[in-house]
């Protein structure tokens, strides 16, 4: 059934994708996804995940990178999320340090009101 899918697939892509162009939001396209899911996955579970990955694909969708899941792709993708969030929030938190100590402003002109300082 797993080469059956692949060769469908691999048609698919072959005679009807060309026909559509480059109009896929995703990437990799649907087709392409579907016939990873399937070749790593196998038939029933990739078959899932493509139809899953047609169901995100609609006029509302922000699209963009994609992986499928449980390849080397998606690890590495994983992990660079990881360290952009990680080095966001620490930047956050160094800016919320920075404004709270009052040095991008300026001393904090209440702090000046109350020691008597004009």
């Amino acid at each position: 059934m797993k080469h059956l899918l692949i060769l469908f697939l691999k048609a698919y892509r072959l005679l009807v994708s060309p026909l559509y162009g480059q109009v896929c939001k995703f990437h990799p396209s649907c087709s392409a996804y579907t016939l990873e899911a399937v070749q790593v996955h196998g038939a029933a579970r990739g078959s899932w995940l493509g139809a899953k990955r047609l169901g995100r694909c609609h006029p509302w969708s922000l699209g963009g990178y994609d992986p499928v899941p449980g390849t080397a792709a998606a690890q590495e993708w994983a992990a660079e999320q990881a360290a952009q969030e990680t080095a966001s929030t620490a930047t956050q938190a160094t800016s919320a340090q920075v404004t709270d100590a009052g040095t991008i402003g300026g001393p904090d002109p209440t702090q000046r009101l109350s020691k008597g300082v004009c």
